[in-house]
């Protein structure tokens, strides 16, 4: 991992489908706009079996999951759960870990690492702190407390770190060795790849390499509400209810899953200039959100190419840097109107897509190899999942 491992915040808010859609006609349009953004791999299925399939050139099948990982961990809690080691997911990390048993850090949650609102101290480029960090798990320890903890919701590649430790101490087993007991082997994975720190530990905030079919098989798990398409029980249904279910510092998360909804509209706020201001912010950053006044944008990922377009390559850098680093949310600086959740999905840098249909039986997958000639936002294709709701509307 040369690069920063940046969370993929910037995917999906949905326009409604159109209604004279058609199924081969979405299908192509799936297919023509992943190879336009030189995706790898493409999988997609519902109830009528395989619809789509893009495979990557042989032997270049796992594809770094990058931030989709923290998806993964997150069923290694809800195993946890299932199987009596872990009470509840409100219990105090300082259960795991004593030294915690004092200051802010005493009410801090395992909910709380999961839904992003820990506050402990997080530069939000990943690459900046932690990217060859010898001991991931120390590091996270000893960070300090930036805010109050469950009060804000702010995107944290760092606390997401602590939760491989802490499935192995409950677990009596390294996290990759646990999922791949209770998870992959029954789900027939068995070319999987994690990568570990010095230390030994998997990492939590990235890290996992799976297959497009692969990581399909985990998408249509949860699907079934924790049961295999062959009626075996991996996950239950609780545990499964949990990673979707709302946030209540923020709508579009639940534990480590991304809630997306059918559709969102985005209008720059009438104050945003002066709250910008106020906040100093990057000069660069400030002109291009202001550039969006008096516009209406019909998706996030409209609203994010927008401005990646004004700010260069560096985009997710800037916004990691200017947006997330500051503990802004877009809907600090927009007002956003939402339709109901359609769909969860576990979302990574470069453009990693694991997509979740549930009224529709649908699963979707698209990966992209890291590459030198990577162009953003071309090739993240945040328009994916849209593109994966609008298919499933015409089943």
């Amino acid at each position: 991992m040369r690069a920063p491992l940046l969370a993929c915040l910037f995917f999906l808010a949905l326009r409604p489908f159109a209604a004279a859609a058609n199924t081969p006609d979405a299908l192509a349009a799936i297919e023509r706009n992943a190879r336009n953004a030189h995706s790898d791999a493409v999988y997609i299925e519902s109830g009528r079996g395989v619809l789509l399939q893009i495979a990557p050139a042989a032997g270049e099948d796992r594809i770094h999951l990058m931030s989709a990982t923290k998806s993964v961990v997150a069923l290694a809690i809800g195993l946890l759960l299932d199987d009596g080691k872990l009470a509840s997911i409100d219990e105090p990390v300082s259960t795991v870990y004593p030294e915690w048993r004092q200051g802010r850090k005493r009410d801090i949650t395992i909910r709380m690492l999961m839904d992003h609102t820990s506050g402990l101290q997080n530069v939000a480029n990943a690459g900046v702190e932690l990217e060859g960090a010898p001991d991931l798990v120390k590091l996270a320890l000893a960070a300090e407390v930036s805010s109050d903890p469950g009060t804000t919701f702010a995107y944290n590649n760092k606390a997401t770190n602590l939760l491989p430790d802490i499935v192995q101490r409950l677990a009596g087993k390294p996290l990759d060795v646990y999922l791949d007991e209770r998870l992959f082997k029954p789900l027939g994975i068995t070319g999987h790849a994690w990568m570990k720190d010095q230390a030994g530990t998997p990492m939590g905030m990235a890290g996992l390499s799976l297959s497009a079919v692969d990581l399909a098989a985990i998408g249509r798990l949860m699907l079934g509400g924790g049961v295999t398409p062959d009626g075996k029980r991996l996950l239950s249904e609780r545990s499964v209810a949990l990673m979707t279910a709302e946030s209540a510092r923020s709508p579009d998360v639940g534990l480590l899953w991304w809630r997306i909804p059918a559709w969102e509209h985005y209008r720059l706020k009438a104050g945003a200039a002066t709250l910008l201001s106020a906040r100093s912010m990057d000069p660069v950053m400030l002109d291009a959100l202001l550039a969006a006044d008096g516009q209406v944008f019909d998706s996030k990922s409209a609203l994010i190419s927008f401005l990646a377009e004004r700010l260069g390559p560096s985009w997710p850098q800037r916004y990691a840097a200017e947006i997330t680093g500051r503990g802004l949310k877009l809907g600090d600086i927009f007002d956003i109107d939402r339709g109901p959740v359609a769909a969860y999905a576990a979302n990574g840098y470069l453009g990693q897509h694991l997509v979740i249909v549930p009224d529709k039986g649908v699963v979707a997958v698209r990966q992209i190899q890291r590459r030198e000639s990577h162009s953003a936002p071309l090739d993240d294709y945040a328009a994916f999942p849209m593109d994966v709701l609008r298919l499933a509307e015409t089943l």
